[in-house]
């Protein structure tokens, strides 16, 4: 079954027949071509979830309604951007894995300084793409890009564990009773030695999440797989 966006669900039931906005409308009726009696599912990127069947008017008629639960345990992707083409890679992979918050950073290294109008407009349109895509009912919530000084001060206030990948350590760090984690993840030449010290002095643990030094993108989705599920 396809997914597609419809802004806000918490209003609907089941019964109510809705019109999906144009730029839906288009990908349902004219690229798709689905016709009455097919089935379609819809997010709202708060955690709502709902089925629909196509009426004979190009509408929706809801079959059903669920709110799904937040998940347990939320991660936090502190990462510096990489050039368009990985970026637009890495959103959409942290996306489908379920990051619950990205807070994009600009480090000693950084090759990329993401625009605020990009971060508000066209983040949001890949990362609720790839929610429909791999079925997650929450959109991450974006931030606007900081120094890492201030993103390394802040995450603490939201998060009760800071990590970061590292191909040197054995172990995992013990992430029991953990709601809230930080995931930290370079740019492509990595932290400076500035930067990794503050790490260490902030508490971080070493997150192993390969043998060798991973491009950026490949960290974070490496990262963010093992934190989901150790």
């Amino acid at each position: 079954m396809h997914f597609f966006r419809y802004d806000d669900l918490s209003e609907v039931r089941a019964g109510d027949v809705i019109e999906p906005d144009d730029a839906e409308s288009t990908h349902i009726f004219r690229i798709l071509r689905m016709r009455p009696g097919e089935h379609a599912g819809l997010l709202d990127g708060h955690g709502m979830r709902a089925e629909a069947e196509i009426t004979a008017h190009e509408q929706l008629k809801i079959i059903t309604t669920e709110q799904v639960p937040e998940p347990s345990r939320k991660i936090h992707l502190y990462f510096a951007p990489p050039r368009k083409q990985k970026l637009d890679q890495l959103l959409k992979q942290a996306a489908e894995l379920g990051v619950w918050h990205l807070a994009p950073m600009l480090c000693d290294w950084s090759v990329a300084e993401p625009h605020e109008k990009s971060v508000a407009g066209r983040w949001q349109t890949l990362l609720f793409e790839a929610c429909k895509q791999s079925t997650n009912p929450y959109l991450p919530t974006v931030a606007a890009p900081v120094p890492f000084k201030e993103a390394l001060k802040t995450a603490p206030e939201t998060c009760s564990l800071l990590v970061t990948g590292s191909p040197r350590e054995s172990g995992l760090p013990d992430l029991s009773g953990q709601k809230d984690i930080a995931f930290f993840v370079g740019p492509e030449g990595g932290f400076s030695p500035a930067e990794l010290k503050q790490l260490e002095e902030a508490g971080a643990k070493p997150l192993r999440i390969g043998q060798w030094i991973l491009r950026v993108e490949t960290a974070v989705t490496a990262g963010l797989s093992v934190l989901q599920t150790i």
